[in-house]
């Protein structure tokens, strides 16, 4: 058990971490309930929340049969470059994507939508022209169980230079919303809209949670995060799949981490790096400099960069294909020079006395050490290894 003390202590402090010291972690961290992603079955579309949609890597468009949007997630707006709020309500065939106005797409479309017509689902290649580029895609066309709605599935397939004439560009988003930022609306460059916070909206969102309910913000952090960083997803993977056509999981591991880092560099959110040295035992370190979170809430006794751990989680679990935990180990908010996360498969447990070692301490080297280990049980027999590995040097 010392060991894991130990464990803790190098975390802490910034010490490397050995082979023998990886195989001795184990953390959970509240992460949803476990469960093998199911393949998206369009046919039931319709009982998925847009949430749910927005958490899909391909483009999903609902539209009645006259052609109108009535849902359109975020993988589509992304790739399309458009705000979904500006595209809802308007003609798909007619505004938000009139070089689908062909008789081998819109043409499908209504022939599909004809009373007496009950197949299920529709296939065909297609290639969608933009003012930035053209896009070939797969297309999957598919009837919601609600009346007059069909959803559109598109699976891009490879980026193409601009086409030109006869092609017809579907419209930018200064098109559909002429003179918006006179309106004080600012985008990105994917043309999603963004809003600038300072440190101080953080700062009175942790006061006001320690005053409401003190104990709710790690849970409400870290859901808060999972869910953005679910959403970071789709941005990566669209930015993966244009710049480099390959999907996140098809990239090596630097590629990915410096994907992540400038995605929050650019964000104003601090500097991202990993060590993947035990990566095969199956727990890796990140570790956050400057965070902006924690640099805004003040002083605190605990960690406060559960809404990283969240938005961690969301990210490796996708690169990883399965249920991963994070834990904080040392935040900035405690003193530390920098924010410190561990990893790893959420099948292994964090025992009791590794996390109570873990319990933050006023940072001050090997005093801190020393701290720690007054208020931890003595070692007992069952404690000791043979090897002398579990002994404090």
């Amino acid at each position: 058990m010392r060991r894991n003390v130990l464990v803790s202590l190098k975390v802490l402090t910034g010490l490397p971490l050995t082979e023998h010291d990886f195989s001795m972690i184990a953390i959970t961290s509240e992460p949803e309930a476990a469960s093998a992603p199911t393949p998206f079955d369009p046919l039931r579309a319709d009982q998925h929340s847009d949430d749910d949609l927005d958490q899909l890597p391909f483009g999903v468009i609902c539209l009645d049969a006259a052609g109108k949007v009535l849902r359109y997630n975020l993988a589509e707006a992304r790739f399309a470059r458009l705000d979904r709020a500006t595209v809802l309500g308007k003609s798909f065939f007619g505004r938000v994507a009139p070089c689908t106005s062909r008789p081998e797409f819109e043409g499908r479309f209504q022939n599909f939508v004809k009373p007496g017509n009950t197949a299920p689902t529709d296939r065909w290649p297609f290639v969608f022209d933009f003012k930035f580029g053209a896009q070939q895609v797969e297309i999957e066309l598919a009837r919601g169980s609600r009346p007059s709605r069909f959803y559109l599935l598109v699976n891009r397939r490879k980026f193409l230079p601009i086409r030109g004439e006869p092609f017809r560009p579907a419209p930018s988003q200064e098109d559909l919303a002429p003179g918006e930022s006179k309106l004080g609306v600012a985008r990105d460059a994917g043309q999603q809209r963004t809003v600038q916070i300072s440190p101080a909206f953080f700062a009175s969102m942790r006061a006001t949670w320690d005053k409401v309910a003190p104990k709710g913000w790690p849970l409400f952090c870290g859901e808060w995060g999972h869910r953005w960083g679910r959403n970071a997803v789709v941005d990566l993977e669209t930015e993966a799949l244009e710049k480099l056509e390959r999907t996140l999981r098809e990239l090596s591991m630097k590629t990915v981490i410096t994907m992540v880092a400038e995605y929050l560099s650019r964000q104003g959110w601090g500097q991202l790096s990993a060590d993947f040295s035990r990566a095969k035992q199956g727990s890796f370190v990140l570790t956050l400099q400057r965070s902006a979170l924690a640099e805004s809430v003040g002083f605190s006794e605990t960690p406060r960069c559960h809404l990283f751990s969240g938005f961690f989680r969301a990210v490796f679990c996708h690169l990883a294909n399965k249920l991963l935990a994070v834990r904080e180990m040392s935040c900035i908010s405690q003193g530390h020079e920098r924010c410190t996360f561990v990893v790893t498969s959420v099948e292994r447990r964090w025992t009791r006395r590794l996390s109570d070692a873990a319990r933050p301490l006023a940072p001050g080297g090997e005093d801190d050490r020393r701290a720690l280990l007054r208020r931890l049980p003595l070692e007992s027999a069952s404690d000791r290894s043979g090897d002398g590995r579990g002994r404090l040097p």
